[in-house]
């Protein structure tokens, strides 16, 4: 799974010279906050891509579907009348044709999701993420070894809700871990390359590839307090 993310060493400069590398970016210069624990539910940049360039902004971590009407917020402590879902993270598994063991028959498609993969995709820069080792807890930052930016593979989507008006959201794509990285966790976030952008971002074309390729090799990871 992916339920932090680090963006404290990420930079405009560096957004926007990979962005630009691929589309012209057409968004302004956002107000950055770098933030070495980006939580879900709160904001983080998203790049996705409009009238032929990328739009790069603030989205909530934690996906809220273009069908929901209520509250994002509880009204009062322990209402119970605000948005419950955990959508963070989107599994792979519904998308790549796997079938699921306990049904022998495919992983089912969230609703939640599946409007978002088929028409509403981006990719979400980051410096690094987080995992907890399940053997001590110990913390422990995951980051590219070439130093560059991390871009995570993400579903993003609109709603209008009853007390935060239009809200854009976003998930991360996550798969079954592999190599070094299943040491921390059995799940890993898809994090892209920038030549698999345009696959990922063209909803007709077919990624499966991309969402099994785990690729442990481009990683480094360092514990909390080495970080």
């Amino acid at each position: 799974m992916c339920g932090r993310m680090d963006t404290a060493g990420l930079t405009w400069a560096d957004i926007h010279r990979q962005l630009a590398g691929f589309r012209p970016v057409l968004s302004a210069a956002p107000n950055m906050e770098p933030n070495p624990d980006v939580r879900p539910t709160t904001r983080q940049l998203v790049a996705r891509v409009e009238e032929g360039g990328f739009v790069v902004e603030p989205m909530r971590w934690s996906l809220i579907p273009f069908f929901y009407k209520g509250r994002v917020k509880p009204s009062a402590r322990g209402a119970g009348d605000g948005f419950k879902l955990t959508t963070f993270n989107c599994r792979v598994e519904p998308y790549t044709g796997e079938i699921d063991p306990e049904t022998n028959a495919p992983f089912k498609k969230q609703a939640t999701f599946r409007g978002p993969f088929e028409r509403r995709r981006c990719i979400v820069p980051a410096s690094a993420w987080w995992e907890w080792r399940p053997q001590d807890k110990a913390r422990h930052r995951f980051s590219r070894a070439d130093g560059q930016p991390i871009w995570f593979a993400g579903l993003w989507d609109v709603c209008w809700t009853a007390d935060e008006g239009e809200v854009r959201s976003f998930a991360i794509m996550t798969g079954r871990a592999a190599g070094h990285l299943a040491e921390y966790h059995n799940r890993a976030p898809v994090i892209l390359e920038p030549e698999e952008w345009a696959a990922w971002l063209d909803p007709k074309a077919d990624v499966r590839e991309i969402l099994l390729s785990v690729r442990p090799d481009r990683f480094t990871v360092v514990p909390a307090e080495a970080a």
